[in-house]
């Protein structure tokens, strides 16, 4: 997996391994970074809420896009090379998380 930062997005590259019928694939993933806050700045850390629910600052869950959807990858290796150059060509993530340019 390779990792770029970009707009305060994680745009991550990934390729999955065949699985029976089904040919490696591409994907690009992308996850809004949480800002850090230093424990001095802003008080003490937050509690759980007393209902029991999880504190609000719950990990972001990512946002796969694949790509070279029309594209058959022979290799797993073959689809991280392509994944690897479409990230290398993002170069802005708009603030609903997709990566632009965004291939097929």
């Amino acid at each position: 997996m390779l990792e770029k930062k970009i707009n305060g997005f994680s745009v991550v590259a990934y390729a999955t391994q065949p699985e029976g019928r089904t040919p490696p694939r591409a994907f690009l993933e992308t996850r809004r970074l949480v800002a850090k806050v230093k424990e001095g700045e802003a008080g003490a850390p937050q509690a759980a809420d007393p209902d029991g629910a999880e504190p609000a600052a719950a990990p972001p869950e990512g946002q796969p896009f694949e790509i070279f959807v029309s594209r058959r990858f022979r290799s797993a290796i073959e689809a991280m090379s392509a994944a690897r150059n479409a990230l290398d060509r993002v170069t802005s993530v708009d603030e609903d998380g997709v990566p632009d340019p965004l291939p097929e």
